[in-house]
């Protein structure tokens, strides 16, 4: 797999774990719905940015992170959680 299928696919990994959490196939019933998608997104987010150090790590080039690029990336993961936030709480009402 070369860089660019790597990039590509982790990309549409991202897409899929954003919107994961908004489908409601798990839900802590005392807790409020709210609680619900944000425990689900980060969870997202940390097996999302855990598949990607692993893809950096088998790419042999690995690069030291500061606050900036998980800043960034949880920025870019909130940008691509959009359509389920829409779908769930914009759409369904």
């Amino acid at each position: 797999m070369d860089i660019t299928q790597a990039v590509v696919l982790n990309l549409a990994f991202a897409l899929i774990l954003a919107n994961v959490p908004f489908l409601r196939l798990a839900t802590v019933r005392r807790w409020h719905p709210a609680w619900n998608d944000f425990i689900g997104w980060v969870a997202g987010y940390a097996l999302w940015m855990s598949a990607s150090l692993m893809l950096e790590a088998a790419s042999g080039k690995m690069v030291n992170k500061s606050w900036e690029v998980w800043a960034i990336t949880s920025a870019l993961f909130a940008v691509l959680s959009f359509p389920g936030i829409v779908w769930r709480h914009l759409l369904q009402k």
